[in-house]
């Protein structure tokens, strides 16, 4: 199975690039999948910052920018996704992933598409994690019938104009497993709340979180330290 580390999309600034105790959030992820083995390791982007990785680009359109202005995104998140027919662990290059996360991630099974996110913090069959924020944060896919996830892709693309919140990941994993993908949900409440319903999806529950904003990597840097976490 291939790795796909997804660095695309226009940002104020490169999100994977953000550096955690000296070492950039790509850089980490690609360590940790090789410290357990994995070799097939690609980053896609649609930048030129990633030049200096020692794994290979795919150099990948997508159109995906947030805009302030009108508070929409332009473009559709699930372009992130590289097409290939290959069976593919996507994963989101804005993520602080731990080591028990990617071990986790690589021994998982899957039949067709498994979502990967963290723990709903209102899910009382879970005891969170201390430092897991709760914020029901997608962190990838790992994929085995790429013909079934692009279809679920393709399909939202084609209609995304009748969703009020462009379809992304949480839309892919409602379709994908029969749910109700929400076209006129008002806010991400309820199309992220996957918890209560049946469907296939891995979770992730330790320090492992996304990370959007500079003031996000000062406090992840004070958790880490607050917590003893030799990362």
């Amino acid at each position: 199975m291939n790795y796909i580390i997804m660095c695309g999309g226009n940002y104020e600034f490169q999100k994977p690039l953000v550096k955690i105790k000296g070492e950039t959030l790509v850089e980490r992820t690609i360590r940790l999948l090789r410290e357990n083995g994995i070799e097939d390791i690609y980053v896609s982007t649609n930048s030129d910052q990633y030049e200096f990785l020692d794994v290979p680009l795919l150099h990948h359109k997508n159109t995906y920018e947030h805009d302030k202005e009108i508070g929409q995104p332009k473009g559709c998140w699930l372009e992130a996704y590289y097409p290939t027919d290959e069976p593919t662990c996507y994963l989101h290059g804005d993520v602080f992933f731990s080591h028990d996360a990617i071990k986790k991630i690589i021994d998982a099974e899957v039949d067709d598409a498994l979502f990967i996110c963290t723990c709903d913090g209102n899910d009382k069959r879970l005891k969170r994690h201390p430092m897991n924020t709760g914020g029901r944060e997608p962190f990838g896919y790992k994929v085995q019938n790429q013909e079934k996830f692009r279809e679920g892709i393709d399909y939202l693309i084609s209609i995304q104009d009748e969703f009020r919140i462009k379809p992304f990941s949480w839309h892919l994993y409602r379709y994908l497993n029969g749910l109700d993908i929400c076209k006129k949900a008002r806010s991400f409440t309820k199309i992220n709340n996957i918890f209560r319903e049946d469907g296939k999806y891995l979770v992730i529950n330790d320090y492992t979180r996304d990370v959007d904003t500079l003031g996000q990597v000062k406090q992840l840097e004070e958790d880490l330290a607050k917590w003893g976490i030799d990362v």
